[in-house]
């Protein structure tokens, strides 16, 4: 233990030796954990998307798939209500992908606050996410007209390499949602969450059109836990075809 102690802190570190003095002391915290992000057991990095998805997409959902693989009361009823309701009807949201050093991240709070609107009908400014780049693992996302609150955290996610026109994520979350006005008067209904997406492209110098399938699934924690749901079987599962067209 001791060893490791050592090790992590000799990363940290070199990590934080090659800025210079005046932003170490402007961004300190920002440094400690980007570098940390990259150190097993200290969180892992945000999924670091293709160049071509960096700017802005107008994405058209539509679900085209319901199941309740243990039944419709094991299902959270507030959710299977509106995806069913959903089936085959189209929302249409923006999404913004950003250059984060190196890398292409998803802006998840742009994203969250967007698909929120969109999806539970109600006007964009309703919504609020709190989300940093240097901390990707959790999102609150908060809706002002019912003071309701849902805090998502990641535990666990995976991509693939892309490779010709092809690239995939999976994620899986912990879902806590306080409902109605927030943390103080309710008990947080507790979830889990895996999201899988397989974008597809066609390869060229501009790509302005990408095409996927997201696969939703939830779970009941009491019976799977969080930290690894293979095997598990969902109580909900959703289905949904995404088309994202370049936007200004």
């Amino acid at each position: 233990m001791q060893l490791l102690t050592r090790r992590v802190a000799t990363l940290l570190s070199c990590a934080c030796s090659t800025i210079p003095h005046a932003q170490v002391l402007a961004g300190g915290l920002e440094d400690v954990r980007r570098a940390a992000s990259v150190l097993p057991g200290y969180g892992p990095a945000d999924i670091a998307y293709p160049p071509p998805f960096r700017g802005r997409w107008a994405v058209t959902r539509v679900v085209v798939d319901v199941q309740t693989p243990l039944g419709e009361a094991a299902a959270p009823q507030e959710a299977l209500r509106a995806a069913r309701a959903s089936v085959g009807d189209a929302s249409v949201f923006m999404q913004r992908f950003v250059q984060d050093g190196a890398s292409v991240i998803a802006d998840r709070a742009f994203n969250a606050e967007h698909r929120a609107a969109a999806t539970q009908g109600a006007p964009l400014r309703d919504f609020e996410a709190r989300w940093e780049p240097s901390n990707p693992n959790v999102l609150t996302l908060a809706r002002r007209s019912d003071a309701s609150l849902v805090e998502y955290k990641v535990t666990k996610r995976s991509f693939e390499q892309p490779f010709d026109g092809a690239f995939g994520t999976s994620e899986y979350s912990r879902i806590a949602d306080a409902g109605s006005y927030g943390v103080v008067s309710e008990v947080p209904t507790i979830l889990a969450e895996r999201v899988q997406v397989k974008y597809k492209w066609e390869p060229a110098a501009d790509v302005r059109h990408l095409d996927a399938l997201e696969i939703t699934q939830t779970f009941d924690p009491m019976q799977t836990g969080f930290a690894d749901l293979r095997g598990a079987t969902p109580v909900l599962t959703i289905k949904a075809r995404l088309s994202l067209d370049r936007s200004p």
